[in-house]
C-alpha cells in the first residue's frame, strides 16, 4: 500500500487531501532527496512514469479524488497531466513533478526516476514511494556533480545568515526544502561545517562555493564566492551583487579532501556536493 504523498509547502506545490501520515514524516529531512528539474525534464518525468509506472499514477489520482463514478485509466492520467503540467503552468515555468525516496525520506540506493520518455524503465527499490510533488523553479539544467567517496568526509552543516541545514553523509544532495533569500548589494555571512568519520582526527579539506548570479545555467570561475582549505569549520562572508535577474538560481557547495577543482562540474574525490536554491531580494 502506497503511503500518502508528502507535500512541502515552502517550495513544493500544496495539494488538498494530501498530508503527512506520521510524526517521522513531519520531522524527516525529506529535502535532502529532492531534485532540481526543468520544465522539460518535469514533462519527461510524467511521460516516463506514464510509460513505466502508470499504476502508481492511477493510485495517486484515486487518493486525491473521492468519487463513485467509473473513470478510465486514460482519463485519470489525463487529469493528472492537466493538473501538474497545464499550458498555463508551462508558460509560467512552474510545473509539478514527483520525487521518490524510502519511508524515512532517505535515498540509500541513489535511485532516480527517469526524466524522459526515452529513458529505460528501471526498477524502483521496493521500499520507495513518492515523497513529494515538487514545483520547477530553475530555468536551466545544471551540470551534475558528486563525490567518488563520501565515507570519511562530507558536508555536515551549512548556514547562510538565518538559514541552516544539517545533513548526513551523501555523495550529492539537492536541498529543495527552502529557497535561501539573499539581500542584494550586501555582504552575507556563511559557514560550512565538514563532517568527518573520525571527528577527533579531522581531515584537511578544500571548500568551494559558487552562485550562478546571472542565471545562465553555468557556474563560472568568476561566480565562485569562496575558496579555502582547512581542518576546521569554514566561516566567511561574500558580497551579493546589487543587480541580478529576478527569479531563483543555484548555489553549489563542494568539499574535497582531495583538493577539489575550480570547475564546479568536475567530480569531487573525497567529500560531498550540495546544491541549494537561492533568490536575491
Amino acid at each position: 500500500m502506497m503511503k500518502p504523498l508528502f507535500i512541502a509547502t515552502s517550495v513544493m506545490c500544496a495539494a488538498t487531501q494530501v498530508q503527512a501520515a506520521t510524526e517521522l514524516e513531519q520531522q524527516a529531512n525529506y529535502n535532502e532527496v529532492g531534485e532540481f528539474l526543468t520544465v522539460e525534464q518535469a514533462q519527461g518525468r510524467f511521460a516516463w512514469l506514464e510509460k513505466c509506472y502508470d499504476g502508481l499514477l492511477v493510485e495517486i489520482w484515486e487518493r486525491s479524488h473521492d468519487t463513485t463514478q467509473i473513470i478510465s485509466k486514460e482519463e485519470k492520467l489525463k487529469q493528472l497531466r492537466t493538473l501538474w503540467l497545464s499550458a498555463d503552468k508551462v508558460a509560467q515555468g512552474r510545473v509539478n513533478y514527483l520525487t521518490f525516496a524510502n519511508s524515512d525520506f532517505s535515498n540509500p540506493y541513489q535511485w532516480r526516476a527517469g526524466n524522459s520518455v526515452n529513458d529505460a524503465c528501471s526498477t524502483m527499490p521496493p521500499e520507495y514511494v513518492p515523497v513529494a510533488l515538487q514545483t520547477t523553479l530553475l530555468k536551466n539544467q545544471y551540470c551534475e556533480n558528486q563525490s567518488y567517496d563520501n565515507e570519511w568526509e562530507w558536508i555536515e552543516k551549512v548556514t547562510v545568515e538565518e538559514f541552516s541545514h544539517e545533513s548526513q553523509s551523501h555523495s550529492y544532495s539537492a536541498i529543495t526544502g527552502k529557497v535561501i533569500s539573499l539581500p542584494a548589494g550586501r555582504a552575507v555571512k556563511m559557514s560550512v561545517t565538514p563532517g568527518n568519520k573520525e571527528p577527533q582526527y579531522p581531515s584537511y579539506v578544500a571548500m568551494r562555493v559558487w552562485i550562478d548570479w546571472d542565471q545562465d545555467g553555468v557556474m563560472s570561475d568568476s561566480e565562485m564566492v569562496h575558496k579555502s582549505a582547512s581542518d576546521a569549520p569554514f566561516q566567511f562572508t561574500f558580497e551579493v551583487p546589487a543587480e541580478v535577474p529576478d527569479g531563483v538560481t543555484l548555489m553549489r557547495i563542494a568539499s574535497d579532501a582531495g583538493g577539489g577543482s575550480d570547475n564546479a562540474c568536475k567530480r569531487v574525490q573525497y567529500g560531498e556536493v550540495e546544491d541549494y536554491l537561492v533568490t536575491i531580494r
